[in-house]
């Protein structure tokens, strides 16, 4: 009877460990970061059944109960070790991210990051290799192109950037930053009909930035004085 208790009590946190999760099990993503968050109280079925299974085989086995407490002993040293490391994994964004690659390689949210964290290092070949990657495997991912764009501005390759604010606005439309960047480069290029069009697309899309209806206004005066 006893044992029949506990194995409806194993069972009971099985069935919580997989009905926690099931939300985040679904046809379409919620989120993509931090993804290990949907397992913290899941995780308590998984813990909670390992005890009641451990009580078990220890009535079961009693006379090796040493040998059983010496496994219990090395697997929680074990798991302590593996915390150890993956707190070193989460020390800040960076660590993660390269973390991260080793496992997932294919992601291309992960390559668009460690994109991103090139960038600031300022390791450019490095950032733009990354963001190609991310288009490589996600051939309409905007937000990389975007970002491509913005690191060939950075190291003042206008031409590669124009295209690739191109490729942004083709495949993300309702992506401002875009617009406002490619009108901006128009702008410095003395371009004002295509900058205005730009800025017109970004103050259409984000018509709460003040900043994109000054800028847009600055440039239409100056293109009245020059006719």
């Amino acid at each position: 009877k006893k044992a029949s208790v506990l194995e409806r009590h194993i069972f009971f946190w099985l069935s919580f460990f997989i009905i926690v999760l099931l939300p985040t099990m679904l046809a379409f993503g919620l989120a993509w970061i931090v993804a290990e968050r949907y397992v913290y109280l899941a995780s308590l079925g998984i813990i909670a059944s390992f005890v009641l299974m451990w009580q078990v085989l220890n009535e079961k086995f009693y006379e090796t109960k040493k040998m059983y407490w010496l496994v219990g002993i090395l697997i929680i040293l074990a798991l302590g070790a593996r915390t150890i490391t993956r707190n070193n994994d989460w020390k800040n964004q960076d660590t993660l991210w390269l973390s991260t690659v080793k496992v997932a390689s294919s992601g291309h949210v992960i390559h668009n990051n460690l994109g991103d964290m090139y960038g600031r290092w300022k390791q450019y070949d490095k950032s733009i290799s990354e963001y190609k990657t991310a288009i490589a495997i996600q051939p309409n991912y905007a937000d990389a192109m975007h970002n491509l764009a913005n690191t060939y501005l950075e190291i003042n390759k206008v031409e590669e950037a124009i295209y690739w604010y191109s490729q942004a606005i083709k495949f993300g439309p309702r992506l401002w930053q875009s617009y406002q960047n490619l009108g901006a480069i128009y702008y410095q290029l003395g371009e004002l009909k295509k900058a205005e069009e730009l800025f017109a697309q970004a103050v259409e899309i984000n018509p709460s930035d003040e900043n994109l209806k000054k800028n847009l206004e600055i440039i239409r005066t100056q293109k009245a004085l020059k006719h």
